[in-house]
């Protein structure tokens, strides 16, 4: 017998986990819903008054309120979105799950490409338009990880530029808040055919197979991806 597909969850319901999940840990979220909400509604009043007529309200306060909606859930999506990534600094793999969550060109392997088991640090792998990039976790102590990979593609796929983000907040950090902008930007050097060759050539040689460290799961201590897409 055929396995029934699972049912996707209602958008209301989703919105409903969206705000749970986030309002425990955003004391504002509340107050800024109830005023996104609210403003466009009064603003379309507005306009609807000083138009004149009864017509000219009605459609006004309907496209206030249609407006309010909208503003709404744009400020929930950015506040849960927020919250997720502020939750997710300094987690292991957090890096991972945000750029997982980029939805169409870039593909990013579940296991790491590295994994210092001194240092803490860990390097993540993907392949997009713009060529391969490493997410690296742990300051200084994965740029020699960084090193060794770069050199080891140079010679598996020579011609494929290879880019570094370090993740974090310190100087020359990017934040998970802006790593999605940040492996998104630059011209596109490879094309869907060639980003699924070198992912294809990539994944059937392996990474380094270098122990984690102990009590570190990369896989295990990274958040649910899903809560960050909103599935």
């Amino acid at each position: 017998m055929a396995k029934e597909t699972p049912k996707k969850p209602r958008w209301y319901k989703l919105i409903g986990q969206a705000y749970t999940t986030t309002a425990p840990h955003d004391k504002l979220l509340l107050p800024y819903l109830i005023l996104a909400f609210v403003v466009p509604i009064a603003l379309g009043v507005l306009v609807g008054i000083l138009i004149g007529g009864p017509v000219a309200i009605v459609y006004a306060s309907m496209f206030g309120l249609v407006t309010g909606v909208l503003v709404a859930l744009f400020t929930l999506t950015r506040r849960f979105e927020k919250n997720a990534y502020a939750r997710m600094e300094g987690v292991v793999g957090g890096s991972l799950a945000v750029a997982q969550a980029i939805r169409s060109g870039w593909t990013f392997e579940e296991n790491p490409e590295a994994v210092d088991n001194k240092g803490r640090g860990v390097v993540f792998r993907g392949v997009g338009k713009g060529g391969i990039v490493l997410l690296a976790e742990g300051g200084n102590s994965a740029r020699r990880l960084v090193d060794a990979s770069t050199r080891r593609f140079s010679k598996l796929v020579p011609g494929v530029p290879v880019r570094a983000i370090y993740v974090g907040k310190g100087e020359g950090q990017v934040s998970l808040t802006k790593l999605s902008k940040e492996i998104r930007k630059g011209k596109t050097v490879l094309s869907k055919g060639e980003r699924e060759q070198v992912a294809n050539r990539l994944r059937a040689i392996g990474g380094a197979r270098l122990p984690v460290p102990k009590g570190v799961d990369p896989m295990r201590a990274r958040p649910d991806r899903k809560a960050l897409k909103g599935k």
